[in-house]
């Protein structure tokens, strides 16, 4: 990854401020902010936000979507500034790198019964690498604690193309972080892909 700024909030005529944001990446390829962190460590919650929209179509022109957001500080770096705790902030959020703003035209044209396209949810860095924290399959969610191996391929059994990620995992509850069996912790090893605009697991033949 290039040694670049591609994510970060800007006001009008403001400077560029890079931020690490959390999405979620839905099955149909939206994205959605969740939250993003300052240079500062300053953690906003992104409380509302409008549809994103595609630089392309700004008078910055370029690659990647834009969200006008309104963020909540939720958490502070220094306890001495925590009145600034519910402090509420409107400004404009830039994830300018091609891999938002593609479009799945091997989707449209052709079906793939082997796969589930997946909701998942990623930390994108201000240099737009990213790292994986959750993602659901098969009705179940699950919370990535390794990415062991990331490369460009689709799946040689359901087809297509993209980025291949082998991640370590943990079965958790659908609202938090807890095992849904506190006695047993299931782990598995999967394979995330993400291909083109949206993210899928490979669905098992049967007989």
């Amino acid at each position: 990854m290039a040694d670049k700024t591609v994510i970060y909030c800007k006001q009008s005529g403001g400077p560029l401020i890079p931020l690490t944001v959390r999405i979620e990446w839905l099955s149909d390829g939206t994205i959605n902010p969740l939250m993003f962190w300052t240079p500062d460590g300053t953690c906003y919650e992104v409380i509302g936000h409008s549809t994103g929209v595609k630089i392309a179509f700004l008078k910055e022109r370029g690659v990647g979507l834009r969200w006008k957001v309104r963020g909540e500080i939720i958490e502070t770096p220094d306890p001495e500034t925590d009145e600034l705790l519910h402090m509420q902030h409107e400004t404009y959020l830039y994830l300018a790198d091609k891999r938002f703003s593609e479009r799945n035209i091997i989707d449209e044209r052709y079906g793939h019964t082997g796969k589930e396209y997946i909701p998942v949810t990623l930390d994108v860095f201000p240099d737009g690498d990213y790292e994986l924290i959750y993602f659901w399959a098969h009705g179940s969610r699950y919370m990535v604690e390794k990415t062991a191996d990331v490369d460009n391929r689709g799946s040689f059994k359901a087809g297509g193309v993209g980025i291949w990620h082998k991640v370590e995992a943990r079965l958790i509850n659908a609202d938090n972080d807890d095992d849904p069996n506190p006695l047993v912790s299931v782990r598995r090893t999967a394979a995330v892909y993400l291909e083109l605009n949206k993210w899928f697991v490979r669905i098992a033949e049967t007989a």
